[in-house]
């Protein structure tokens, strides 16, 4: 079987290969149950590996940039007794992970928001139904609703964006989605 080979930065392959403190990579499946945390570079993981846990398929990269998963902080001679938490998000591009929740996708959102070229009002106000949509505990589907037009009517290309539908496709409901035309 042939094994998946992560995308490590260079400046981790450089700091392994000179006996210094690194990250190395996780296998984490896509429900979020961690196989390993300590994967070096040039080890390969088994390829459709699947949890034993869940059978999910366990990965090893991030799914829109190829890097590594970050799993534990390698520092040559110190025996480490608190493991890395599982990250939600890609230290490189910042993608969310599969694992990551309904209120960390829209984290990613908000990301993407702040690189967005709008006026700063909008933004604001986008931020603000975000938050709304990010830390209400149960809205109803009418309030969520109209959260989501009131940003589609105020961020402009934001909305239909690639990433954005991407994002929208795993918090919104499909019926709120066709609505707003995304």
């Amino acid at each position: 079987m042939e094994g998946l080979h992560p995308r490590f930065p260079v400046e981790d392959i450089a700091r392994s290969h000179n006996g210094q403190s690194y990250y190395q990579a996780a296998a984490v499946c896509r429900r979020g149950h961690i196989e390993t945390r300590y994967l070096d570079p040039g080890r390969p993981y088994p390829a459709d590996s699947k949890c034993p846990t869940c059978g999910a398929l366990v990965l090893v990269a991030c799914g829109s940039c190829g890097l590594r998963i970050r799993g534990d902080y390698f520092a040559p001679g110190v025996i480490g007794f608190d493991p890395s938490p599982r990250p939600s998000f890609c230290d490189g591009c910042g993608a969310a992970h599969p694992w990551a929740t309904r209120e960390e996708r829209i984290y990613e959102l908000e990301n993407i928001l702040d690189e967005e070229d709008m006026d700063e009002a909008d933004r604001v106000f986008i931020h603000d139904r975000l938050r709304e949509l990010r830390e209400g505990e149960v809205l109803d589907e009418k309030r969520e609703r109209q959260l989501w037009v009131q940003i589609r009517d105020r961020s402009g290309k934001f909305i239909s964006s690639e990433p954005v539908k991407k994002i929208a496709e795993t918090v919104v409901s499909a019926a709120i989605r066709n609505q707003l035309g995304i």
